[in-house]
């Protein structure tokens, strides 16, 4: 008895540990014809269409790879937003940035996990005040 009781608490135990697991994200994100960038500052838009630029910030995003953190139903307030669409004009993938470390996606904060890699925030300030 005391054999299963070891058993289901260890059992237990692992798959507690698979749950708080830090959950991660990164990002593939190909095949973009725009990107729409928008200042949570002064909400200004800007069309990206430029096959270089979306290339600099989409391999800038896709270099990166994110930890899950809280979650960011209840915050607001942001920095920039980033919008893909395909030549159709279909949604590819949007994150909400919120430092240079730091984004909102799908309804939960994600950190930066290495120490040296940042959204290059210069950038996409350079981008709206054009």
């Amino acid at each position: 008895m005391k054999r299963i009781i070891a058993l289901i608490l260890a059992v237990a135990v692992a798959l507690t540990m698979v749950g708080c697991a830090k959950k991660t994200v990164t990002f593939d994100i190909d095949g973009a014809s725009k990107i729409l960038l928008m200042s949570g500052s002064s909400g200004e838009t800007v069309e990206i269409t430029d096959a270089e630029t979306i290339a600099y910030i989409t391999d800038n995003i896709n270099g990166m790879k994110f930890n899950r953190d809280e979650s960011s139903r209840q915050h607001n307030g942001w920095s920039y937003s980033l919008r893909w669409y395909d030549s159709e004009d279909n949604l590819i993938e949007y994150i909400v940035i919120m430092n240079a470390t730091r984004i909102d996606y799908d309804n939960y904060f994600y950190n930066e996990m290495g120490a040296d890699v940042e959204i290059d925030i210069m950038y996409l300030e350079e981008l709206l005040s054009d």
